[in-house]
């Protein structure tokens, strides 16, 4: 359609040019649409969508998507735990967030903390890292804890800005079994 320049719609009238490849149906102002489609569909490249699924480029796709997704939750993880910079005792202080990035190495750990599950807001598993947290707070002797002074509801106020933060119970329980051995021996190496 070819309008010149001085078209006028009419008083209280909209033009509007929609260029659309092949539509059913065109309701512009419809507030509800439901899709009955019966038949078979086919990806806009032609693939239908078992192939597509199945191919090895897409399979190598989400090998990086899940390595990225990784690493981001990797760069998360370490902010998160950095905001308790303030509470780690004086020893540990240079070896702090290097500790942080040899735990999230293990595999043990990389099993599960990159997996939130049902926990909100969060794109990492929040309530592990706070279990670990709690398990490095009452690692040693009093000596050679990590932290100078081990207090959930402070720790909560700092990684949450909220001492009633649910992940307050979190740091009162210990990760699993298996978390804490390779833990154990990743401190004794320290």
């Amino acid at each position: 359609m070819n309008l010149n320049k001085d078209f006028n719609p009419g008083t209280g009238n909209t033009f509007q040019e929609i260029n659309i490849g092949k539509v059913e149906n065109y309701n512009p102002n419809a507030t509800t649409v439901t899709n009955n489609y019966y038949g078979t569909r086919e990806s806009p490249q032609g693939h239908g969508e078992q192939e597509f699924k199945g191919s090895s480029s897409s399979k190598v796709q989400e090998d990086q998507l899940s390595t990225v997704n990784s690493q981001l939750s990797i760069k998360e993880i370490l902010t998160y735990v950095a905001r308790l910079r303030g509470q780690v005792a004086d020893k540990w202080k240079s070896r702090y967030m290097k500790l942080w990035e040899e735990i999230l190495d293990l595999k043990v750990v990389a099993a599960k903390v990159y997996d939130p599950g049902k926990q909100q807001e969060t794109n990492f598993n929040r309530n592990l890292v706070a279990n670990i947290i709690y398990y490095l707070g009452c690692y040693g002797q009093p000596d050679n804890g990590i932290f100078s002074v081990y207090n959930a509801s402070r720790f909560a106020e700092l990684l949450e800005t909220d001492k009633d933060h649910s992940v307050r119970a979190e740091l009162r329980r210990l990760p699993p079994p298996d978390i804490c051995s390779r833990i154990d021996k990743l401190l004794d190496d320290w």
